[in-house]
């Protein structure tokens, strides 16, 4: 098994989807955080280019299910292309709002 599905696996049977963190968020507020945080490498508008070196999260949102969304924003890989990601301290619901966001994008396309 991949790694970052043994990580997303010992997640959700510790429990951490119960967590608030987890829950439906805001995507308008997950908007504002995505513009603020990740619009400088990622496409973070609706329809976004699909590519793959930063995925835009329109093709985030399309080949990642919720639950890698999530193990990727709070735990991301040691060697990621998200070096910033490590100085932002996402509250519970910010991290909701955020995945929220970029879950809507799906829906967009």
């Amino acid at each position: 098994m991949h790694k970052s599905k043994l990580l997303v696996a010992a997640f959700v049977i510790a429990g951490g989807l119960g967590s608030p963190a987890y829950a439906e968020g805001s995507p308008e507020e997950g908007r504002k955080l995505a513009a603020e945080h990740c619009a400088q490498c990622h496409d973070i508008e609706p329809g976004g280019a699909f590519k793959e070196f930063p995925p835009s999260f329109a093709s985030i949102a399309v080949f990642r299910s919720r639950e890698q969304i999530y193990a990727r924003v709070v735990f991301p890989p040691t060697h990621s292309g998200m070096p910033e990601i490590a100085f932002y301290n996402f509250s519970e619901d910010e991290t909701a709002d955020l995945i929220s966001y970029i879950v809507s994008l799906e829906e967009s396309l």
